[in-house]
């Protein structure tokens, strides 16, 4: 970057002295005629341009302008350099102040950079605890993700014990519905059958009282009737008694007849004839006791039957 006050003016003075004193005006020359300063890009760039102009246009200060312009140019160029060397000055302390801070920002940008180095290392740490928990993790969910399966499946098989006995369920509230509905209607036939048979027994009782009246009506004339039944009975238990006897009697000799067929194989014939007529006695006689033993019983029956009939009969007359 060229210093403030380095101008093609000030390169073609340096220029011109240079020749005058009989040196080549080189860009070396040049920067020490000028005192060390301007770039040595520009001065080349403006030595480029001198020499561009023809040799003819190649004149001397004096020979182009007066002297009292020269000096104005002249004392212009050290104002111009003057400010230029106040406005380098200012630059420069600017850019210490600017490099200093700059240092200052390096130094705390390096201790953060070492902060985050040590936090870097701590996160590493982090992570790598991170990721054996996290395998940790895995192996945990994986163990999870199974109980899970087999629980989906209990669940599942639960929800089919459910459905089956809720399907169980309704069939059996449908079964006490039907059986709600049958015992409804059973109350309404029970009722409506106790309403007839009360009715039929007020009936019944209505038509037991007349025959009762009729019973007392005709029970004098039964009197007689009862007395020949008892002696009829007392006649037939004295025919049973000598039934029972000749049963016994009969079956004592079918025993010894039995006996003797055990002993004499060779009557075996003759014994099986009296055997059967023996039997075929004894089976008569048995039915007829049992005949009689019904008409027995028919007669006591009927006997306390009336004998009842007359007591109540007794009882409700006033």
């Amino acid at each position: 970057m060229a210093r403030g006050g380095i101008n093609k003016a000030l390169v073609k003075e340096a220029c011109t002295a240079l020749l005058q004193r009989g040196r080549r005006p080189s860009i070396d020359a040049v920067r020490i005629e000028l005192g060390n300063t301007g770039s040595k890009t520009t001065i080349a760039r403006y030595l480029k341009e001198i020499q561009a102009v023809p040799s003819s246009a190649v004149l001397s200060p004096q020979e182009r302008v007066s002297a009292p312009l020269l000096a104005v140019v002249a004392s212009l160029s050290e104002q111009l350099a003057q400010e230029a060397e106040v406005t380098l000055i200012h630059e420069r302390e600017q850019f210490a102040a600017e490099r200093t801070d700059l240092r200052t920002n390096l130094s705390q940008r390096t201790r953060e950079l070492e902060q985050a180095q040590m936090q870097i290392h701590d996160v590493a740490a982090e992570l790598a605890q991170a990721r054996a928990q996290n395998e940790t993790l895995c192996t945990q969910l994986v163990a999870e993700q199974q109980l899970t399966a087999t629980l989906q499946a209990k669940v599942q098989e639960l929800r089919t014990q459910l459905a089956e006995k809720q399907n169980q369920l309704q069939t059996l509230n449908e079964t006490s519905a039907h059986a709600r509905e049958s015992l409804l209607h059973f109350r309404e036939a029970s009722k409506e059958q106790r309403d007839t048979l009360l009715h039929q027994h007020e009936q019944q009782v209505q038509q037991v009282e007349q025959q009762l009246r009729a019973v007392a009506r005709i029970l004098d004339s039964k009197q007689d009737d009862v007395v020949g039944l008892s002696r009829d009975n007392e006649r037939l238990t004295s025919e049973l008694v000598a039934s029972r006897k000749q049963t016994q009697h009969e079956e004592r000799q079918v025993d010894q007849l039995t006996q003797q067929l055990a002993e004499r194989g060779h009557a075996q014939d003759q014994i099986n004839a009296r055997l059967i007529r023996l039997s075929s006695q004894l089976e008569r006689a048995t039915a007829r006791n049992d005949v009689l033993q019904q008409t027995h019983t028919s007669t006591l029956l009927e006997n306390e039957r009336l004998q009842q009939r007359l007591l109540e009969l007794e009882a409700r007359q006033p």
